[in-house]
């Protein structure tokens, strides 16, 4: 998919024992929820910015080498894509994590969601988004660039490629499983968190058709 058209698709983000103890209950669920969207936002934001950064190296790298795409510039590009598959497969383990220490019950976690966690969730989506969308274009000049420089390096780097193909989907559906559970329980929600299902599964089939592509 060329960048015209992946520019045109981003453009379419109390005083009774048992009241005593319903209230630390509640504040649990509270905290609990109030960290899972905190985490859900941080770690989308941090692995956003690690790739962003390895992608700027990657091309950094492979323009100061012009047509010398020697050994040591193909380790410096290696290394960076792998590094770019660890921060996303970080990201979505931090967020996995998160939803563990919840107990794993993601609808009793953020059923006390307000509309701050709301909004942390729909920044969420728009670093995921932004992450995605950096993702295709900027790989998408990366592979071309070695297509015709060096078809060789293109066919060594299959591995790393194929690593940030299977990072994708452990940073996206914990994501998406939170948006969903809150969606699911606060109508005001709903409409705050659909760029979500707007955005994310059409940027995600760009980034494996730019990888598949390759």
């Amino acid at each position: 998919m060329k960048f015209s058209q992946l520019l045109c698709f981003a453009t379419a983000v109390t005083a009774s024992p048992f009241a005593a103890v319903h209230q630390k209950t509640s504040d649990l669920a509270v905290r609990q929820g109030s960290n899972l969207a905190t985490v859900v936002l941080s770690s989308v934001t941090t692995a956003a910015g690690a790739v962003n950064s390895s992608l700027i190296t990657t091309q950094q790298t492979i323009q100061q080498a012009g047509n010398n795409i020697n050994v040591q510039v193909q380790a410096i590009i290696e290394a960076n894509l792998a590094a770019i598959a660890a921060a996303l497969a970080n990201g979505g383990g931090a967020i996995t994590n998160a939803i563990a220490a919840a107990g794993g019950n993601i609808a009793a976690a953020v059923a006390n969601f307000g509309a701050a966690q709301v909004a942390q969730l729909a920044a969420a989506i728009d670093q995921l988004a932004y992450l995605l969308f950096n993702l295709s274009v900027t790989l998408e000049v990366i592979i071309n660039n070695l297509e015709n420089v060096a078809p060789a390096v293109l066919q060594a780097i299959a591995d790393e490629l194929a690593l940030i193909k299977q990072a994708i989907d452990p940073i996206v559906a914990p994501v998406k499983n939170v948006v969903d559970a809150v969606r699911a329980v606060n109508a005001a929600a709903d409409v705050a968190l659909s760029g979500f299902d707007a955005l994310i599964p059409g940027l995600v089939t760009i980034v494996n058709n730019v990888i598949n592509n390759s």
